[in-house]
């Protein structure tokens, strides 16, 4: 489960049912639970994500928390889920000490679904917590 809060924000994604795929473990889809609050608006849905797109999403992330933390450039990190029902745009901002990032979130599939966009910002000492909430996701075993 990944579990942020940065000052009245609060981010959940949060597993509950593993489907396997006869492929491998690799085309097996995550699904899960979305909730996004604000003191004005909460947003809950559920979405899906291969396991193969949490993998590569969590490499991003070592990548980026290593720049973070040597405060060298990073290139970026664009995500968007197969589903497209959730996007991520992460960006280093600052003296490459923070991470600014920009979330998409589109629960339902039809074009006239409500499309909530975001910014926040994460500095360093969110990335251990977020690493170890994708590994969570990742081995979801239901």
């Amino acid at each position: 489960m990944i579990d942020i809060n940065v000052g009245v924000l609060k981010f959940q994604l949060s597993p509950y049912e593993r489907e396997y795929s006869e492929d491998g473990l690799f085309s097996d889809w995550i699904k899960t639970f979305v909730e996004y609050k604000l003191p004005v608006l909460t947003i809950q849905y559920s979405t899906a994500f291969t396991v193969v797109e949490l993998v590569d999403l969590k490499e991003q992330f070592c990548s980026l928390y290593d720049c973070l933390v040597k405060q060298q450039p990073h290139s970026g990190i664009s995500f968007d889920s197969l589903e497209r029902h959730f996007s991520l745009q992460v960006n280093q901002v600052g003296h490459h000490n923070v991470a600014e990032i920009s979330i998409m979130m589109k629960p339902e599939d039809n074009a006239e679904s409500v499309k909530v966009t975001d910014t926040f910002y994460l500095d360093q000492s969110y990335f251990p917590s977020l690493l170890s909430g994708l590994d969570q996701m990742i081995n979801w075993s239901s």
